[in-house]
């Protein structure tokens, strides 16, 4: 492909998606605090991704790269605070902690607070789980598919929502993909910036 042709593309695309971006990006600036805050370096690349994930509409992405904001801030805390090869208080070491291990631990030390745990635990199971832990349909007994829990059917569904126009479909899928992520980045502004500043950063 020429130089030209692959210019061309890409302004058409800016074209196309230059609306939408703008919205998006009138949001994050709506939500978000010009505050410093202390994050280690890998948090921080994990912070500005998500961010960027979200203005460019990359929406499966945006939610995971919220995950993995806040489990490296907890990770990155729970490494300093219990030293080399560190256990938390419940026996796991640190590096072998899953996201809600990390949880529970922050919440148990009144790091972060009853409501911010269960936000993090909602937004664990309830919006990232379904992307990155895809289950198949469950049928029991030859009863009907049981379509109310995550499943590889109702991320397609998530996925191509806006396309849907039948209102059972619709009311199945409750959030789209677009929607949660949004609820995400609205997380990750709100409550990650906070959350580190009472660690000092470790």
């Amino acid at each position: 492909m020429k130089e030209s042709e692959i210019r061309r593309l890409i302004s058409e695309g800016d074209q196309r998606s230059y609306n939408s971006r703008l919205e998006r990006l009138r949001f994050l600036l709506s939500i978000e605090r010009q505050k410093p805050f202390p994050i280690s370096a890998l948090v921080s690349e994990y912070y500005e991704e998500a961010r960027l994930c979200w203005y460019f509409g990359a929406f499966i992405s945006t939610i995971v790269m919220v995950q993995l904001s806040f489990e490296e801030l907890f990770r990155a805390h729970y490494r300093a605070a219990k030293g080399v090869g560190g256990e938390l208080n419940s026996g796991k070491k640190v590096d072998n902690a899953s996201f809600f291990d990390l949880i529970e631990e922050a919440k148990n030390d009144k790091w972060i607070s009853l409501d911010e745990a269960n936000l993090l635990h909602n937004f664990r199971k309830n919006i990232r789980d379904p992307y990155v832990h895809v289950k198949d349909i469950q049928i029991a007994n030859g009863e009907k598919a049981d379509l109310r829990k995550p499943n590889f059917g109702t991320q397609y569904f998530k996925i191509k929502s806006l396309k849907i126009k039948d209102p059972e479909i619709k009311k199945l899928i409750r959030f789209d993909v677009e929607a949660e992520a949004k609820e995400s980045i609205r997380l990750l502004v709100s409550s990650l910036p906070e959350i580190s500043r009472r660690s000092g950063g470790i």
